[in-house]
C-alpha cells in the first residue's frame, strides 16, 4: 500500500517536469519584443523579420502580424538580429529604442551601433528555426486552344534562405507544349544560386544551371558562372542589381557533337514590390552572354513577371520570357523561344 503514494509522487514530479520542460521550450517562450507605432499602439511579441517593407510579428492572441514598417516608431527586442540598411551596412545585434526619436541602437558584445530607424531595409532574427527561414513560392498554369488543340502547362518553383552576408536559393521551372500531329516542346530549367553581400551594396554571385531547350537546339546546358555586382538603387519598394562575371558551359546538341564554352556575362535584374493591398510585385531579370571560344556568337535571357496578391499568400502571375542564341548548338534549330504565361500561385 505504501507504493501507491511513491507512484502518485513520482507521476506528479514527472508531469511537472514535463510542465517546466515545456514552458522553457521555445514554443512556450514568453514572447517579450516590443513594436510602438505612430498611432501609439504598443505591440507585444515576437519579431521575426522585416522583408519588402513590412515587419512581421509573431503575438500569442492576435496571430502572425504584418505590419507597415513606415508606421512604427520604436521596436525593442532583447534576441540579436541581422540588420541591413539601405546604404549596405550590416549590423548584429540586439534592439533597443534609441534616445531621440525615429533611432534605434544595436547592441552587440558591448558595441552599440546608432541607426535611423527609416533606413533600415532588412532584418532577420538570428534564433529562428532552419524552416522559419525559409521563403519560396509555387506556381501553376495551364492552357487550351480548341482551334489547334494546343495544351500548353506551366510549372515554377523557387526557395530560398537567408543567414548573415548571404543568401542561397534554388529555382525550377518547366514549360510543356502540345499538339496533335507535332513533336511535344519541352523547355526546363533546375538552377541553385549563391550570393554575399558586401558593405556598400557589393556582392558576390555564384549560380549552378541546368536548362534544356530542343526549340533552340540542345538537350542539355550544364553551367557555372560567377562574378560580382552591386545594387546602384536599393529601397524598401526598389532594388536595381547590375554585375558582370564569367560563365563556363557544356552543350549536348540535339544533333552533333557536345561543345564547351567559356562566357563573358552581363546581368541586370530590377525588382519593384507594394505592400499595400493589393501587393503588386514586378521582376525583370535581362542576362546576355558572349562567347570568348567561339566568336560572334552571343545569347540573351529575358524574364518579366508580374504578381498580383488575391488573396493573403496566393496571387496571380503574369511572365514574358525571351531566349536567343546567334548560333544554335544544332545547325538549322530556332535562334528565338520566347511566350507568355498565366499561372496562380502560393507563396510561404
Amino acid at each position: 500500500m505504501q507504493d501507491r503514494p511513491r507512484a502518485r509522487r513520482r507521476a506528479l514530479l514527472g508531469a511537472a517536469w514535463v510542465v517546466l520542460t515545456l514552458a522553457a521550450s521555445p514554443a512556450f517562450a514568453v514572447k517579450t519584443d516590443i513594436v510602438v507605432l505612430r498611432n501609439g499602439d504598443r505591440l507585444t511579441g515576437e519579431i521575426k523579420q522585416l522583408e519588402r517593407g513590412h515587419l512581421r510579428l509573431s503575438t500569442d492572441d492576435m496571430g502572425t502580424l504584418e505590419i507597415e514598417w513606415d508606421k512604427v516608431v520604436s521596436v525593442s527586442a532583447a534576441a540579436p538580429f541581422d540588420v541591413d540598411d539601405l546604404r549596405g551596412n550590416r549590423y548584429l545585434g540586439a534592439l533597443v529604442p534609441g534616445p531621440v526619436a525615429g533611432q534605434l541602437l544595436i547592441v552587440w558584445r558591448g558595441n552599440t551601433d546608432t541607426v535611423e530607424l527609416r533606413s533600415i531595409f532588412r532584418l532577420r532574427r538570428l534564433s529562428t528555426s532552419f524552416w522559419e527561414r525559409l521563403d519560396g513560392s509555387l506556381d501553376l498554369g495551364a492552357s487550351f486552344t480548341s482551334a489547334t488543340e494546343l495544351f500548353k502547362l506551366d510549372f515554377a518553383a523557387q526557395v530560398g534562405t537567408e543567414r548573415p552576408g548571404y543568401e542561397v536559393s534554388a529555382d525550377a521551372s518547366s514549360t510543356l507544349s502540345s499538339q496533335p500531329g507535332a513533336e511535344d516542346t519541352r523547355r526546363n530549367s533546375v538552377s541553385v544560386s549563391y550570393a554575399r553581400r558586401f558593405e556598400h551594396l557589393w556582392v558576390a554571385l555564384v549560380k549552378i544551371q541546368f536548362e534544356q531547350n530542343r526549340e533552340l537546339g540542345y538537350d542539355l546546358r550544364s553551367s557555372a558562372a560567377g562574378g560580382g555586382g552591386r545594387y546602384f538603387v536599393q529601397t524598401r519598394r526598389d532594388r536595381l542589381l547590375l554585375g558582370i562575371g564569367l560563365s563556363l558551359n557544356r552543350e549536348r546538341p540535339v544533333e552533333g557533337e557536345s561543345t564547351t564554352n567559356l562566357e563573358a556575362t552581363g546581368l541586370l535584374n530590377y525588382d519593384r514590390f507594394s505592400y499595400d493591398f493589393p501587393k503588386v510585385d514586378v521582376s525583370v531579370t535581362l542576362a546576355g552572354f558572349a562567347s570568348l571560344n567561339d566568336g560572334g556568337r552571343y545569347r540573351i535571357e529575358a524574364d518579366v513577371r508580374l504578381k498580383r496578391e488575391l488573396v493573403k499568400d496566393f496571387y496571380a502571375t503574369l511572365r514574358g520570357y525571351e531566349s536567343y542564341d546567334s548560333r544554335p548548338a544544332t545547325e538549322g534549330a530556332k535562334r528565338n523561344d520566347y511566350g507568355g504565361t498565366f499561372a496562380l500561385g502560393w507563396s510561404f
